[in-house]
């Protein structure tokens, strides 16, 4: 594009084999300092939510005691929040995530001794409730999960019968206990894994006289008993237990009587039933945490070596069968808990540090992605045109690219080609009616691609034209006529499937926009832009508003942004960027805000280095971190893990155009750098492919690429989906059903400190401007997955991606509709503090304007469109008229788009 766009610019390597016990440096990854606790803690517990987010309850303050409070950790923002408190504080108890997504706490340790009461927490009101209670009063026991939705607690102890061999089942359906077959051993401070066949693996653990036990045992749900298997090779407790994706169990450090801590690790074997000695940890532990990483290694994080609480960290590798150390962690802490997020990264939170910090509120996360980078580009088929610049990328329903036009570096183009992910190959569809460049592709909600306007020679002059590409017969029709030709525009897809055309290029700097109504095919003029500009970016905004910014105006480059109001068809100035800049890229983040990074802020200038982000709430925009290296003509992609990928682009004082790319970090504000592009380019397109990789296209280079994250899982533990709802009206439930819902089970660890991810957690993300969301299950197992009624999204496409274990799934691509609304009558008015409110119900999702007049006679063109009713819950929708006493007297309508 910059080609084109400054046209319009005013001017030791051996080592002895039988030494087991050396030290091995992994490479290192980071730990990131996430925002603390709002309440120090341990001996808590930590669930990963449907929702993405993380539960803590409970624990132990180490000052008053036992705590009732419970807390929400948002990777989104990297922040804790208050959640309702438990109906009784805990520490040392269980917490199991449901089938029916809810979560179980049981027993632990309160103000009145050991404790029999469970209770059930609802991500979906963020309530506590109480249910059946234990048969018997316990802590540090164990609950698993299995594979039929039940609960299986297992030991303990109390201060009745002292040390527990009890174990009994939880019934989410009827919500009570039942008595199983004991364990044949009374235990307490062991573990407990669900192992591939369904059982349930017991070790270790302290008995009756305060020793480490040696002895193990199974439990076969099929029988409801017992039976002992091999003992482990070293007696121990306060270890950990963490099944590997091959079956096996790795059962690591904890307490020996007479060894205090353990180093030593060993492997169960299900198939045989025996316990094999492997490579012993670089450093003794117990109280540490183990989890299972997205590419099979264990991260060891903490814990205590007997003197001191450990901030050391090591990696357990299954396919070399050694520990390596790692980065250590930024606070010494055990008894901590440990939680493998869907990005693939380690949340620790809280703990207890020996050394003198007492109870911690400090938490971080693990990212093993950088520090050294692990994504890397690798070079896919080649494309037919070379296409240099100002082309379009359109991801399809069926997972296939459309790429369209461009520039061969002297000429627009009408060629069209489409890239197959599975084949990696492209193939060349019908050409466009009209050759052009720097025009823009919108997916329709009805599958079409709309093509509008560009430049259709090589004197730059726009085009009004549009036409619609049709991916199952792979024609193009010509279609209605934009009001204006323009090119250098941006297309924006409104929740209501209008389309949203502004601004652009035709001699000068449009103001002008203009909205396309896929139902009639027509073109209606919409409320003018403040500012005529081109070149400029926009954004929906999970609130339906575009955001627009930047871009060339007839004074030079811009940093004024402003916001269209679909509900008005009106134009409002927001916050002005913190630098005027053309050629930048724009991102909606999991968090709602927006990211703008990089660009040209005027002719000749050092291209700003810097970045920044809009607030939505208050229009302001702040600085975040700078990118490593200044670059305009880019690409940004937001990943499946809430980082956005930027590769490429030009810089004059680099080399010209740039192989370079790196990752922000949303939580941290951080850049960082990932594996660089095979083929330096710039003014490319880079479309997020349902397999997760990047593909990067264009760019004056035929060959295409793509971007792997580096997490390192294999293809055979992603979940496969295979059916799924689609078209999804707002206010369904989403229906997903295929295979390997449930990954390797207790995923995260076998003690209570480890916080298992094995089951499906679905992420959905909307393919024009990114907006993704977490939902929440009203049931799942292992071949499906039902979620709480969908709203509060936009209307369009979207992907929809299962991640388990840290492992993301290919993606399905969901086509969501909004209901037809229904007449209403307009309830519960009143006034307040000089603002007028009314409430009504309606279809899930629906869309509603606001009229307002003084005067009944008036035509309603000529009444005041004041804005949308907000839907704050589902089906219930408000509006709020804070100029409602400026008349005597105001009618109002409602109207659906």
């Amino acid at each position: 594009m910059r080609a084109h766009l400054e046209n319009f610019l005013p001017v030791v390597f051996a080592m002895l084999a039988f030494n087991l016990s050396v030290v091995r440096q992994a490479e290192a990854a980071s730990w990131i300092a996430n925002g603390p606790l709002t309440t120090a803690r341990y001996l808590h517990t930590a669930t990963l939510l449907p929702n993405g987010k993380v539960l803590v309850a409970g624990g132990d303050d180490g000052a008053s005691g036992s705590l009732s409070s419970a807390e929400l950790y948002d990777p989104a923002t990297g922040t804790w929040t208050a959640t309702r408190s438990l109906t009784t504080a805990r520490f040392n108890h269980t917490a199991t995530l449901l089938p029916n997504g809810k979560v179980l706490v049981t027993g632990g340790y309160g103000s009145s001794g050991v404790l029999s009461s469970a209770e059930l927490y609802d991500p979906a009101s963020g309530t506590w409730t109480a249910t059946g209670p234990l048969t018997t009063a316990r802590y540090l026991h164990t609950a698993t999960l299995l594979p039929n939705g039940q609960v299986l607690v297992a030991g303990g102890y109390n201060s009745t019968n002292g040390l527990l061999s009890s174990a009994e089942l939880y019934d989410p359906v009827s919500g009570a206990w039942t008595a199983t077959g004991p364990l044949t051993t009374a235990r307490y401070y062991h573990t407990a894994t669900l192992l591939p066949n369904g059982q349930v693996l017991v070790a270790g653990g302290e008995d009756v006289n305060f020793n480490a036990l040696f002895s193990a045992e199974v439990y076969d749900p099929a029988s409801g008993t017992w039976t002992t298997t091999n003992p482990l090779n070293s007696a121990r407790y306060n270890h950990t237990a963490t099944l590997l994706p091959n079956g096996q169990v790795l059962v690591a450090g904890g307490y020996n009587n007479s060894t205090y801590p353990l180093s030593s690790a060993e492997l169960y074997d299900p198939s045989t039933g025996t316990w094999a000695t492997t490579s012993s940890l670089t450093t003794p532990r117990e109280w540490q945490t183990a989890t299972l990483l997205p590419n099979g290694q264990v991260l060891v994080a903490g814990g205590f070596d007997g003197t001191n609480t450990l901030s050391s960290a090591e990696l357990y590798d299954p396919a070399s069968n050694m520990w390596m150390a790692t980065n250590a962690l930024n606070t010494a802490r055990n008894n901590h808990t440990a939680t493998l997020l869907p990005d693939g990264r380690v949340l620790v939170a809280g703990g207890y540090d020996f050394n003198g910090n007492y109870s911690l509120s400090s938490a971080e996360s693990y990212d093993p992605t950088i520090n050294p980078a692990t994504g890397t580009w690798t070079e896919t088929g080649a494309m037919n045109t070379v296409r240099w610049d100002g082309n379009t990328a359109t991801l399809l329903p069926d997972g296939q690219v459309l790429v369209a036009g461009g520039s061969d570096g002297t000429s627009p183009l009408s060629s069209v080609e489409v890239y197959d992910p599975s084949a990696g190959t492209w193939t060349e569809t019908n050409a466009l009616a009209t050759a052009r460049e720097y025009h823009t592709a919108t997916l329709l909600p009805d599958g079409d691609v709309l093509v509008a306007g560009g430049y259709y020679d090589n004197t730059f002059d726009p085009s009004a034209g549009t036409e619609l590409y049709n991916p199952a017969f792979g024609t193009w029709t010509t279609n209605a006529a934009l009001n204006t030709a323009r090119a250098g525009h941006t297309a924006t897809l409104l929740p209501d499937g209008n389309v949203l055309v502004a601004g652009g290029n035709n001699g000068g700097c449009l103001s002008s926009a203009e909205l396309y109504d896929p139902a009639s095919g027509t073109w209606a003029v919409t409320g003018s832009l403040n500012t005529g500009r081109y070149a400029h970016t926009a954004v929906l905004l999970p609130n339906g508003k575009v955001l627009v910014m930047g871009g060339m105006g007839s004074n030079g480059i811009l940093s004024s942004a402003e916001l269209y109001d679909p509900a008005t068809g009106t134009w409002t100035n927001t916050g002005a960027m913190n630098n005027a800049r053309i050629a930048h890229s724009t991102t909606l983040l999991p968090n709602g805000r927006v990211l703008v990074a990089g660009g040209e802020n005027f002719s000749g200038s050092p291209y700003p280095a810097n970045a920044e982000l809009y607030n939505s709430t208050n229009g302001a925009w702040v600085l975040t971190g700078a990118l490593n290296t200044p670059r305009q003509y880019h690409s940004a992609t937001l990943l499946p893990d809430g980082r956005v990928l930027v590769a490429g682009g030009y810089n004059s004082n680099d080399g010209g155009d740039l192989s370079s790319a790196e990752l922000f970090d949303p939580v941290t504000g951080t850049w960082t750098t990932t594996g660089s592009l095979v083929n330096a380019r710039e003014d490319h397109t880079a479309t997020l492919l349902a397999n997760g990789t990047v593909l990067i296209a264009g760019g004056g280079v035929a060959p295409a690429e793509l971007y792997d994250t580096g997490l390192g899982f294999a293809n055979s533990w992603q979940p496969q989906i295979t059916s799924f709802t689609s078209p999804l009206g707002l206010g369904s439930s989403l229906v997903v059903t295929g295979s390997q819902f449930r990954g390797v089970a207790e995923g995260s660890g076998g003690n209570t400190q480890d916080s298992p991810a094995d089951y499906p957690l679905l992420q959905l993300r909307r393919l024009d401007n990114e907006q993704t969301v977490f939902l929440l299950t009203t049931n799942w197992s292992t071949n499906s997955f039902t979620s709480l009624p969908v709203w509060n999204f936009p209307a369009g496409y979207a992907m929809a991606t299962m991640f388990i274990n840290g492992v993301p799934g290919t993606s399905c691509i969901v086509n969501i509709s909004v209901p037809l609304p229904f007449p209403a009558a307009l309830t519960g008015a009143k006034l307040t503090k000089g603002s007028f409110q009314f409430v009504f119900t309606n279809s899930v999702g629906a869309l509603f304007g606001v009229l307002a007049t003084t005067n009944l006679t008036l035509p309603l063109a000529n009444w005041t469109a004041l804005g949308d009713a907000v839907e704050i819950s589902p089906g219930q929708f408000q509006f709020t008229d804070p100029q409602a006493t400026n008349s005597p007297r105001r009618f109002y309508l409602i109207r659906s788009p």
